[in-house]
């Protein structure tokens, strides 16, 4: 019965892990954006499947959508402001950079197939680049409007961005090897070296968001940007390039996710959905604006799920879903009374 319990805490712990990555995508998106994106879960999808490419040793098709998004966009940047030669130079030089990273990450690792570490890199790259060309597609025109617009333009942006990676990748699944193989014994539980790198990695990655957001100007921009958008404006921050950012952000965290998790479970067409409402449930807990609230919700999301899929497996996601009902009714009971009806 014991050896059941860690086994059981230890999956949960793992999973959660990865909800985490999720949530803190859903909160740096909403904070600075006022987005509740539901696409998040396909940037778990695009991030396992580009991973599972660039490990098979196939160009990226993903990487070449981007890298032609981002020339499009240079091309009316130059067009549109009314800029000094000098300044033009840099907006070209700039987006020719990136435009060549891009592709060079992608190239790499065609060139390298089985090369676990430029595969990383080739799916993070695209994905968080993507990440930014959905902001300006998509939700920088619209960038004044209601929250509920802007819900409806993510729920837009989940329908294409999950119709995309059936056209590029098809329905069936891609297995995708562990970045390690083998465990170790923690007592009487078995861990495999791949849940380890999951909570390792994930923990890694929050730290690194920490210290972006405290200890650098940047960080701190987007963090005024979320505090107060306006006064941010006023200030002299950029707007849409934090938007920009904090949707690149976003999309490279959920991509993370997916290649973390991909050997695990495949990655499918169709695994991004239900990751992403999990992290939304996770998020839920902090209101989406409590990093540290939302790291206690994914560790109750990930116990919940193990302990359910050990108990009534077939409705494991229903109950994990269910639990945002007494979320948002402690939500609810926990706000200021000045804020209620508001």
């Amino acid at each position: 019965m014991l050896d059941t319990l860690l086994f059981l805490v230890a999956d949960g712990i793992t999973n959660g892990a990865v909800y985490g990555l999720l949530a803190l995508s859903l909160i740096v998106i909403y904070t600075v954006t006022r987005v509740v994106n539901i696409a998040q879960g396909e940037y778990v999808t695009l991030g396992a499947l580009s991973f599972a490419s660039a490990l098979s040793g196939t160009f990226s098709v993903l990487s070449a959508l981007v890298a032609a998004g981002l020339a499009a966009f240079a091309l009316r940047d130059v067009a549109e402001q009314r800029l000094t030669g000098t300044m033009r130079m840099r907006i070209v030089l700039s987006r020719a950079l990136w435009i060549l990273i891009v592709l060079a990450t992608a190239w790499l690792a065609n060139l390298l197939p089985g090369s676990y570490w430029l595969a990383v890199l080739a799916s993070l790259v695209a994905t968080a680049s993507l990440g930014t060309l959905i902001y300006r597609l998509t939700v920088e025109p619209v960038s004044d409007a209601s929250p509920i617009v802007l819900l409806i333009v993510s729920v837009g942006v989940y329908m294409v961005l999950h119709g995309t990676a059936v056209v590029i990748w098809g329905a069936e699944p891609r297995s995708v090897p562990p970045a390690v193989d083998g465990g170790v014994g923690l007592g009487p539980v078995f861990v495999t070296y791949q849940s380890l790198w999951i909570c390792a990695s994930s923990l890694v990655a929050m730290i690194a968001l920490y210290l972006f957001s405290e200890r650098t100007l940047t960080g701190q921009a987007l963090q005024a940007t979320a505090v107060n958008r306006t006064g941010a404006q006023l200030c002299g921050i950029p707007v849409s390039i934090a938007g920009q950012l904090s949707f690149a952000i976003g999309a490279g965290f959920s991509a993370l996710s997916g290649l973390l998790l991909a050997p695990l479970i495949t990655a499918n067409y169709d695994m991004g959905l239900p990751i992403g409402l999990k992290g939304f449930v996770a998020a839920a807990l902090g209101g989406i604006v409590e990093y540290p609230t939302a790291l206690v919700g994914v560790l109750l999301v990930g116990l919940t799920e193990s302990f359910s899929a050990y108990q009534v497996s077939a409705y494991r996601d229903v109950v994990v879903y269910l639990m945002v009902i007494p979320i948002l009714l402690w939500r609810n009971a926990v706000r200021p009374p000045e804020t209620h009806g508001h």
